[in-house]
Protein backbone atom coordinates (compact mmCIF):
# COMPACT_ATOMS: atom_id res chain seq x y z
CA UNK A 1 0.00 0.00 0.00
CA UNK A 2 2.77 2.39 0.99
CA UNK A 3 4.56 1.70 -2.52
CA UNK A 4 1.16 2.65 -4.50
CA UNK A 5 0.38 5.64 -2.70
CA UNK A 6 3.91 6.77 -3.64
CA UNK A 7 3.29 5.60 -7.02
CA UNK A 8 0.10 7.63 -7.07
CA UNK A 9 2.10 10.70 -5.78
CA UNK A 10 5.08 10.67 -7.96
CA UNK A 11 2.46 10.17 -10.95
CA UNK A 12 0.83 13.72 -9.96
CA UNK A 13 3.79 15.27 -9.33
CA UNK A 14 5.11 14.48 -12.63
CA UNK A 15 2.45 15.12 -14.98
CA UNK A 16 2.19 18.79 -13.06
CA UNK A 17 6.09 19.21 -13.90
CA UNK A 18 5.85 18.16 -17.23
CA UNK A 19 4.76 21.44 -18.69
CA UNK A 20 7.12 23.35 -17.39
CA UNK A 21 10.08 22.19 -19.88
CA UNK A 22 13.00 20.03 -19.18
CA UNK A 23 14.65 22.05 -16.18
CA UNK A 24 11.41 21.44 -14.22
CA UNK A 25 11.19 17.91 -14.97
CA UNK A 26 14.61 17.29 -14.39
CA UNK A 27 13.91 18.87 -10.64
CA UNK A 28 10.79 16.57 -10.39
CA UNK A 29 12.57 13.55 -11.08
CA UNK A 30 15.22 14.16 -8.24
CA UNK A 31 12.29 14.81 -5.72
CA UNK A 32 10.25 11.39 -6.79
CA UNK A 33 13.76 9.43 -5.77
CA UNK A 34 13.77 11.00 -2.72
CA UNK A 35 10.26 10.06 -2.02
CA UNK A 36 10.57 6.54 -2.60
CA UNK A 37 13.51 6.65 0.74
CA UNK A 38 12.63 6.03 4.20
CA UNK A 39 13.38 9.55 6.07
CA UNK A 40 16.45 10.03 8.36
CA UNK A 41 19.03 12.56 9.60
CA UNK A 42 21.13 14.12 6.73
CA UNK A 43 25.17 15.25 7.45
CA UNK A 44 24.75 18.95 8.67
CA UNK A 45 26.12 21.45 6.84
CA UNK A 46 27.22 24.78 7.82
CA UNK A 47 23.98 26.92 8.11
CA UNK A 48 23.19 28.73 11.64
CA UNK A 49 19.72 26.53 11.42
CA UNK A 50 20.20 23.07 9.75
CA UNK A 51 18.02 21.58 6.90
CA UNK A 52 13.98 21.45 7.57
CA UNK A 53 12.96 18.45 5.04
CA UNK A 54 15.20 15.25 4.94
CA UNK A 55 14.99 12.44 2.80
CA UNK A 56 17.79 9.55 3.32
CA UNK A 57 17.90 6.62 0.44
CA UNK A 58 21.53 5.22 2.28
CA UNK A 59 23.88 6.08 -0.28
CA UNK A 60 22.24 9.40 -1.15
CA UNK A 61 20.72 11.96 1.50
CA UNK A 62 18.18 14.80 -0.02
CA UNK A 63 17.08 17.71 1.37
CA UNK A 64 14.30 19.98 -0.21
CA UNK A 65 15.69 23.80 -0.76
CA UNK A 66 13.15 26.63 -1.27
CA UNK A 67 12.58 30.32 -0.82
CA UNK A 68 9.60 32.68 -0.90
CA UNK A 69 10.13 36.46 -0.13
CA UNK A 70 6.52 38.56 -0.75
CA UNK A 71 7.01 42.02 -0.33
CA UNK A 72 4.00 44.86 0.47
CA UNK A 73 5.12 47.99 -0.94
CA UNK A 74 2.81 50.89 1.15
CA UNK A 75 5.34 53.87 -0.41
CA UNK A 76 7.53 54.42 -3.30
CA UNK A 77 9.07 57.69 -4.28
CA UNK A 78 7.87 58.56 -7.37
CA UNK A 79 10.94 58.48 -9.95
CA UNK A 80 11.52 54.70 -8.31
CA UNK A 81 12.15 52.10 -11.08
CA UNK A 82 13.23 48.51 -10.90
CA UNK A 83 15.36 49.34 -13.33
CA UNK A 84 17.37 51.72 -11.14
CA UNK A 85 17.59 48.88 -8.42
CA UNK A 86 14.35 50.31 -6.31
CA UNK A 87 12.32 47.27 -4.88
CA UNK A 88 9.15 48.33 -7.39
CA UNK A 89 8.21 50.67 -9.96
CA UNK A 90 5.19 52.04 -7.53
CA UNK A 91 3.43 50.87 -4.17
CA UNK A 92 2.17 47.41 -4.67
CA UNK A 93 2.75 43.54 -3.73
CA UNK A 94 5.67 42.17 -5.45
CA UNK A 95 6.83 38.19 -4.88
CA UNK A 96 10.68 38.80 -4.75
CA UNK A 97 12.15 35.54 -5.03
CA UNK A 98 10.35 32.11 -5.55
CA UNK A 99 12.80 29.24 -5.81
CA UNK A 100 12.36 25.65 -4.92
CA UNK A 101 14.80 22.79 -5.57
CA UNK A 102 17.06 19.92 -3.46
CA UNK A 103 20.29 19.43 -2.32
CA UNK A 104 22.45 16.65 -0.66
CA UNK A 105 25.06 14.37 -0.32
CA UNK A 106 26.37 10.75 -2.50
CA UNK A 107 28.40 7.99 -1.75
CA UNK A 108 29.85 10.69 1.50
CA UNK A 109 32.14 12.23 -0.97
CA UNK A 110 29.78 14.54 -3.88
CA UNK A 111 27.27 16.83 -3.06
CA UNK A 112 24.99 18.42 -5.42
CA UNK A 113 22.10 20.86 -5.80
CA UNK A 114 19.34 21.56 -8.22
CA UNK A 115 17.10 24.14 -8.03
CA UNK A 116 14.25 26.53 -10.22
CA UNK A 117 13.18 30.17 -9.72
CA UNK A 118 9.74 31.59 -11.03
CA UNK A 119 10.85 34.53 -13.20
CA UNK A 120 8.20 36.42 -15.73
CA UNK A 121 6.75 34.36 -18.18
CA UNK A 122 8.37 31.07 -16.74
CA UNK A 123 10.43 29.41 -14.81
CA UNK A 124 14.31 29.14 -15.13
CA UNK A 125 17.53 26.82 -14.03
CA UNK A 126 19.20 28.31 -11.51
CA UNK A 127 21.59 26.09 -9.23
CA UNK A 128 22.82 23.18 -11.26
CA UNK A 129 25.80 21.66 -9.97
CA UNK A 130 27.60 18.65 -8.69
CA UNK A 131 31.03 18.59 -6.22
CA UNK A 132 33.17 16.18 -5.26
CA UNK A 133 34.44 16.59 -1.94
CA UNK A 134 36.55 13.04 -1.76
CA UNK A 135 40.20 14.41 -1.53
CA UNK A 136 41.03 15.88 2.02
CA UNK A 137 41.28 19.71 1.77
CA UNK A 138 40.19 20.22 -1.70
CA UNK A 139 36.80 20.05 -3.46
CA UNK A 140 36.07 20.23 -7.18
CA UNK A 141 32.44 21.71 -8.06
CA UNK A 142 31.34 21.96 -11.71
CA UNK A 143 27.91 23.35 -13.00
CA UNK A 144 26.11 26.45 -12.71
CA UNK A 145 26.97 28.21 -9.59
CA UNK A 146 28.01 31.35 -7.60
CA UNK A 147 31.33 32.45 -8.50
CA UNK A 148 33.87 33.25 -5.59
CA UNK A 149 33.84 36.45 -5.31
CA UNK A 150 31.71 38.68 -3.15
CA UNK A 151 31.18 37.82 0.72
CA UNK A 152 27.31 39.11 0.45
CA UNK A 153 27.05 37.75 -2.88
CA UNK A 154 28.26 34.37 -1.83
CA UNK A 155 25.64 34.66 1.08
CA UNK A 156 22.27 33.33 0.52
CA UNK A 157 19.41 35.49 -0.93
CA UNK A 158 18.08 34.54 2.78
CA UNK A 159 20.09 34.76 5.42
CA UNK A 160 21.04 38.20 5.65
CA UNK A 161 19.56 40.65 7.83
CA UNK A 162 17.75 43.45 5.60
CA UNK A 163 15.13 42.96 2.92
CA UNK A 164 17.90 42.34 0.02
CA UNK A 165 22.14 43.00 -0.89
CA UNK A 166 23.59 46.07 -1.01
CA UNK A 167 22.55 47.98 -4.42
CA UNK A 168 26.75 47.89 -5.10
CA UNK A 169 26.98 43.92 -4.86
CA UNK A 170 23.81 43.88 -7.07
CA UNK A 171 24.82 45.63 -9.70
CA UNK A 172 28.98 44.72 -9.51
CA UNK A 173 29.26 41.77 -8.77
CA UNK A 174 28.80 38.34 -11.25
CA UNK A 175 26.43 36.10 -9.55
CA UNK A 176 25.88 32.59 -10.88
CA UNK A 177 27.63 31.02 -13.94
CA UNK A 178 28.57 27.75 -15.75
CA UNK A 179 31.98 26.27 -14.94
CA UNK A 180 34.56 24.31 -12.94
CA UNK A 181 35.51 25.64 -9.29
CA UNK A 182 38.21 24.35 -7.09
CA UNK A 183 38.36 25.21 -3.61
CA UNK A 184 40.31 24.72 -0.55
CA UNK A 185 40.31 24.66 3.11
CA UNK A 186 43.14 24.71 5.50
CA UNK A 187 42.85 24.65 9.62
CA UNK A 188 39.36 23.46 9.48
CA UNK A 189 37.69 26.48 7.91
CA UNK A 190 40.63 29.34 9.16
CA UNK A 191 41.78 29.54 5.71
CA UNK A 192 39.57 29.31 2.45
CA UNK A 193 40.34 29.68 -1.13
CA UNK A 194 38.84 29.33 -4.34
CA UNK A 195 39.46 29.74 -8.03
CA UNK A 196 37.52 29.10 -11.01
CA UNK A 197 37.40 29.51 -14.58
CA UNK A 198 33.68 30.37 -16.25
CA UNK A 199 31.61 31.03 -18.95
CA UNK A 200 32.22 35.04 -19.64
CA UNK A 201 30.05 37.57 -17.96
CA UNK A 202 27.46 39.06 -19.88
CA UNK A 203 27.03 42.71 -18.60
CA UNK A 204 23.67 44.95 -18.97
CA UNK A 205 24.56 48.44 -20.09
CA UNK A 206 22.48 49.88 -16.94
CA UNK A 207 24.67 49.87 -13.63
CA UNK A 208 21.68 48.82 -11.77
CA UNK A 209 20.69 45.71 -13.08
CA UNK A 210 24.16 44.30 -12.83
CA UNK A 211 25.15 41.10 -14.53
CA UNK A 212 23.32 38.69 -16.27
CA UNK A 213 23.10 34.91 -15.03
CA UNK A 214 22.98 31.92 -17.17
CA UNK A 215 22.78 27.98 -17.13
CA UNK A 216 24.54 27.65 -20.61
CA UNK A 217 21.93 25.25 -21.92
CA UNK A 218 22.87 26.29 -25.48
CA UNK A 219 26.22 26.30 -24.45
CA UNK A 220 28.99 29.59 -24.39
CA UNK A 221 27.31 31.25 -27.55
CA UNK A 222 28.80 34.65 -27.03
CA UNK A 223 31.17 35.46 -24.60
CA UNK A 224 34.85 34.05 -24.06
CA UNK A 225 36.16 33.05 -20.77
CA UNK A 226 36.35 34.40 -16.84
CA UNK A 227 38.57 33.84 -14.27
CA UNK A 228 37.49 34.21 -10.61
CA UNK A 229 40.15 33.79 -6.85
CA UNK A 230 38.48 34.48 -3.42
CA UNK A 231 40.27 34.18 -0.32
CA UNK A 232 39.13 34.45 2.83
CA UNK A 233 40.86 33.94 6.56
CA UNK A 234 38.90 33.27 10.09
CA UNK A 235 41.71 33.21 12.64
CA UNK A 236 39.19 32.45 15.48
CA UNK A 237 37.32 29.96 13.98
CA UNK A 238 34.06 30.04 11.16
CA UNK A 239 32.00 33.22 11.58
CA UNK A 240 28.85 31.33 9.83
CA UNK A 241 27.19 31.52 6.83
CA UNK A 242 24.08 34.39 7.49
CA UNK A 243 24.40 37.64 8.67
CA UNK A 244 23.01 37.71 12.23
CA UNK A 245 24.39 36.36 15.05
CA UNK A 246 22.01 33.84 16.20
CA UNK A 247 24.83 31.55 18.08
CA UNK A 248 25.88 34.77 20.41
CA UNK A 249 29.07 33.08 20.75
CA UNK A 250 31.99 34.82 21.43
CA UNK A 251 34.31 37.30 18.85
CA UNK A 252 34.75 36.29 15.39
CA UNK A 253 36.61 37.74 12.84
CA UNK A 254 36.35 37.20 8.88
CA UNK A 255 38.36 39.07 6.23
CA UNK A 256 38.86 37.89 2.31
CA UNK A 257 39.36 39.47 -0.80
CA UNK A 258 38.29 38.22 -4.46
CA UNK A 259 39.51 39.27 -7.83
CA UNK A 260 38.26 38.50 -11.66
CA UNK A 261 39.05 38.53 -14.85
CA UNK A 262 36.34 38.62 -17.75
CA UNK A 263 38.46 38.30 -20.94
CA UNK A 264 34.84 39.22 -23.13
CA UNK A 265 34.60 39.49 -26.77
CA UNK A 266 33.31 43.04 -26.66
CA UNK A 267 34.28 44.23 -23.11
CA UNK A 268 37.31 43.22 -20.62
CA UNK A 269 36.68 43.27 -17.20
CA UNK A 270 38.85 43.36 -14.29
CA UNK A 271 37.73 43.44 -10.84
CA UNK A 272 38.52 43.02 -7.42
CA UNK A 273 36.84 43.51 -3.87
CA UNK A 274 37.87 43.09 -0.29
CA UNK A 275 35.48 42.48 3.00
CA UNK A 276 35.51 42.12 6.80
CA UNK A 277 32.54 40.75 9.18
CA UNK A 278 32.95 40.53 12.48
CA UNK A 279 30.27 38.94 14.69
CA UNK A 280 30.19 38.78 18.58
CA UNK A 281 27.56 38.45 21.46
CA UNK A 282 24.51 39.15 18.76
CA UNK A 283 26.44 42.11 17.48
CA UNK A 284 27.48 41.75 13.64
CA UNK A 285 29.14 43.90 11.36
CA UNK A 286 30.40 43.98 7.42
CA UNK A 287 31.84 46.00 5.18
CA UNK A 288 32.96 45.33 1.67
CA UNK A 289 34.77 47.19 -1.30
CA UNK A 290 33.79 47.17 -4.94
CA UNK A 291 35.82 47.89 -7.36
CA UNK A 292 36.00 46.99 -11.49
CA UNK A 293 37.53 48.80 -14.44
CA UNK A 294 35.83 47.80 -18.08
CA UNK A 295 37.84 48.59 -21.53
CA UNK A 296 36.21 47.89 -25.19
CA UNK A 297 37.58 45.35 -27.27
CA UNK A 298 40.52 45.61 -29.41
CA UNK A 299 38.20 44.13 -32.09
CA UNK A 300 34.84 43.77 -30.18
CA UNK A 301 32.26 41.04 -31.70
CA UNK A 302 29.21 43.19 -31.51
CA UNK A 303 28.43 46.68 -30.13
CA UNK A 304 30.20 47.31 -27.43
CA UNK A 305 27.85 47.99 -24.32
CA UNK A 306 31.14 49.66 -22.60
CA UNK A 307 31.90 52.10 -25.75
CA UNK A 308 34.73 53.70 -23.42
CA UNK A 309 37.02 52.85 -20.11
CA UNK A 310 35.07 53.22 -17.15
CA UNK A 311 36.05 52.65 -13.72
CA UNK A 312 33.47 51.85 -11.18
CA UNK A 313 33.52 51.44 -7.12
CA UNK A 314 31.13 50.39 -4.45
CA UNK A 315 31.53 51.13 -0.65
CA UNK A 316 29.25 49.25 1.66
CA UNK A 317 28.59 49.22 5.77
CA UNK A 318 26.49 47.23 7.64
CA UNK A 319 26.11 47.18 11.17
CA UNK A 320 22.98 44.84 13.41
CA UNK A 321 22.16 43.73 16.68
CA UNK A 322 19.84 41.03 18.38
CA UNK A 323 18.11 42.91 20.70
CA UNK A 324 15.59 40.65 22.26
CA UNK A 325 17.03 36.59 21.79
CA UNK A 326 16.48 35.25 18.75
CA UNK A 327 13.31 37.33 17.73
CA UNK A 328 14.32 40.83 17.47
CA UNK A 329 17.02 42.57 15.57
CA UNK A 330 17.54 46.00 14.26
CA UNK A 331 20.10 46.52 11.14
CA UNK A 332 21.17 49.43 9.28
CA UNK A 333 23.63 49.74 6.02
CA UNK A 334 24.96 52.71 3.98
CA UNK A 335 26.25 52.43 0.73
CA UNK A 336 28.34 54.85 -1.58
CA UNK A 337 28.26 54.40 -5.17
CA UNK A 338 29.87 55.56 -8.43
CA UNK A 339 28.81 54.44 -11.69
CA UNK A 340 31.29 56.11 -13.38
CA UNK A 341 34.19 57.61 -11.73
CA UNK A 342 35.19 60.45 -15.18
CA UNK A 343 31.93 61.99 -14.94
CA UNK A 344 29.86 63.68 -11.99
CA UNK A 345 26.38 62.34 -12.41
CA UNK A 346 23.53 60.51 -11.17
CA UNK A 347 25.36 57.60 -10.71
CA UNK A 348 27.03 59.27 -8.00
CA UNK A 349 25.01 58.48 -4.37
CA UNK A 350 24.58 57.33 -1.15
CA UNK A 351 21.61 54.38 -0.04
CA UNK A 352 21.16 54.71 3.50
CA UNK A 353 18.55 51.62 4.97
CA UNK A 354 17.58 50.65 7.94
CA UNK A 355 15.02 48.38 9.42
CA UNK A 356 13.24 45.94 12.53
CA UNK A 357 13.55 42.12 11.62
CA UNK A 358 11.26 39.84 13.39
CA UNK A 359 12.44 36.44 13.79
CA UNK A 360 9.86 33.52 14.03
CA UNK A 361 12.36 30.81 13.30
CA UNK A 362 15.61 32.20 12.50
CA UNK A 363 15.84 32.51 8.69
CA UNK A 364 13.02 29.99 7.85
CA UNK A 365 10.12 32.31 8.92
CA UNK A 366 10.60 35.93 9.64
CA UNK A 367 9.41 39.32 8.69
CA UNK A 368 11.42 42.31 7.72
CA UNK A 369 10.30 46.49 7.76
CA UNK A 370 12.80 48.39 6.19
CA UNK A 371 12.93 51.86 4.77
CA UNK A 372 16.00 53.36 2.13
CA UNK A 373 17.02 56.72 1.29
CA UNK A 374 18.78 57.21 -1.43
CA UNK A 375 20.29 60.94 -2.82
CA UNK A 376 21.94 61.34 -5.81
CA UNK A 377 25.42 63.85 -5.03
CA UNK A 378 25.55 64.77 -8.33
CA UNK A 379 22.88 65.16 -11.90
CA UNK A 380 19.17 65.54 -10.96
CA UNK A 381 17.67 64.41 -7.40
CA UNK A 382 15.26 61.90 -7.65
CA UNK A 383 12.56 61.20 -5.74
CA UNK A 384 13.35 57.28 -4.93
CA UNK A 385 13.16 56.48 -1.35
CA UNK A 386 11.14 53.54 -0.61
CA UNK A 387 9.74 51.39 2.84
CA UNK A 388 8.65 47.76 2.36
CA UNK A 389 7.73 44.95 4.36
CA UNK A 390 8.85 41.93 3.66
CA UNK A 391 7.52 38.13 4.67
CA UNK A 392 10.01 35.12 4.19
CA UNK A 393 9.79 31.48 4.18
CA UNK A 394 13.15 29.88 3.80
CA UNK A 395 13.58 25.99 3.83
Amino acid sequence: MHMNLLFSMGRSIASGCLPLGRPAALACLAILAGLAAPSGVARADENDDGDLVVLDGGFAQVSLVGLLQTQLIPWQGDDALLASGDPADSAGVRIRRARFGVKGWAWGEADFELSLQAVPGGVDLLDAWVGYRGLTGISFVVGAKKVPYSRFALMGAGDGALVDRPLGVRAMVPFRQVGLTIEGDVGNGILRWAVGAYNGFSRSQSFNEGYNETTALEGNRFTRLAYVARAELAPFGPVGDGMPDFARGGFRLGVGGGFYYDDGKTVETLGYEIDLIIKTCGFHFAAEFLSDSAVPSDKPATDAVVPTSIDRMALIAEAGYLLVGEVLGVTARFELLDDNADFDNNGDQIAIAGGVQYYLHRQHLKTQLEFTHREELNGLALDNNSLVLQVQFEL
